[in-house]
């Protein structure tokens, strides 16, 4: 039975016994063989309703009052079944709903794009799968990066080994050639005897049904995600291809935030180092510059007395450049500081000189220095 029952108020074990009864009688009844078989089962709804069809059928042209009250008996228990059925459909997509959304939340407090590969797989499960699988895509070739297996790690470790030493392959798996072509998810039905999937890894799970989705971020499918054997059935169905697309779509949002996260405090720490780098120049050209005796030529305004023999080297420097009427930036751009520095150096200067601003400063210093 179909994941459509999930989170029924009747539990899924016993809906899929009544359904299996009342197909086996309707089958017998009305002469309908394909209502007694194993695929029945997989999509109870639409196979109770082939039912309910067939018994109108047989009541319209039965004469027979003993086999009319069967038939009817038996419509009557397909309509409360049906009814049953499509309510726990609703329930359970409500549900599941809710439990995607939840899903979601918890990937989007990954720290790190290593973190988030973990617990893909885990979500997945947490979502109502017993098995996942999360690959990355290179060029052709996709690798399993991580899996979850329900009650069974050994089989989550193979399944990454397996499929990184023979990895898939675009144009020679058929499902995930597709979901690449479509960017759509794929409902993969009876791949035990299907030629075009991976077999090394649908052999190892053997693995009957599965979905597939595309991982996209920027435009461009970078991976999949894989799911099979839901929690309430051994199968997947239609549902649960929509299921994981939505999965897979919040995903690759959740992916490009946390890369853009990562690629930034890179950067500020790239951007750190080369700040205390050039600090570290700077003050070794500076120290250099104070205590070597080869200068060739010195200052002039060092050997001039008053005021501007108080002022430091480099608040010379600044005040050379506010003489000029350069601005806090530019002048830190010239020598190499952070506009704070700068600012900082102009405080100071003017205190020294005794200047209120900075068109008092260049006065001053023309004064001195005529």
């Amino acid at each position: 039975m179909n994941n459509d029952v999930r989170t029924s108020p009747v539990p899924a074990d016993a809906l899929m016994r009544r359904s299996r009864d009342l197909l086996r009688t309707v089958a017998a009844l009305t002469g309908e063989p394909d209502l007694n078989t194993a695929n029945a089962l997989r999509d109870p709804t639409t196979t109770l309703g082939h039912a309910e069809q067939a018994l109108i059928r047989g009541l319209a042209d039965c004469e027979v009052s003993s086999a009319r009250a069967e038939l009817a008996a038996a419509l009557s228990q397909a309509g409360e079944l049906l009814a049953i059925l499509r309510e726990a459909r609703v329930v359970a997509r409500t549900t599941a709903m809710d439990e995607l959304q939840q899903c979601l939340a918890r990937l989007r407090s990954a720290n790190s794009v290593a973190d988030l590969v973990e617990q893909v797989p885990v979500e997945i499960n947490r979502l109502g799968y017993r098995r996942a699988l999360f690959s990355r895509l290179t060029g052709p070739d996709w690798r399993p990066s991580s899996a979850f297996a329900y009650a069974d790690p050994q089989l989550a470790h193979d399944l990454v080994e397996v499929g990184t030493a023979v990895p898939g392959q675009l144009g020679r798996e058929l499902p995930e050639t597709e979901v690449v072509r479509t960017r759509a998810p794929v409902l993969v039905e009876d791949a035990q005897h299907n030629p075009r999937v991976h077999h090394r890894l649908i052999n190892l799970a053997r693995t009957r049904d599965y979905v597939v989705a595309p991982l996209i971020s920027r435009g461009e499918v970078i991976g999949f995600v894989h799911a099979d054997q839901h929690v309430d059935s051994d199968h997947v169905s239609a549902f649960d291809r929509q299921l994981l697309g939505l999965f897979a779509e919040g995903l690759g949002c959740t992916l490009e935030r946390i890369v853009f996260a990562e690629q930034l405090a890179r950067l500020r720490n790239q951007l750190t180092e080369q700040a205390r780098v050039t600090d570290e120049l700077l003050e070794g050209i500076g120290g250099f510059a104070a205590t070597s005796e080869a200068s060739p030529a010195a200052d002039p305004l060092e050997q001039l007395d008053g005021p501007l023999s108080n002022l430091t080297r480099r608040e010379l420097d600044v005040l050379r450049h506010v003489v000029r009427g350069r601005t806090n930036n530019q002048i830190a751009a010239d020598l190499f500081v952070s506009p704070g520095t700068v600012k900082t150096h102009v405080k100071n200067l003017l205190r020294k000189l005794g200047a209120a601003n900075r068109s008092e400063a260049a006065a001053r210093y023309h004064a001195l220095t005529s």
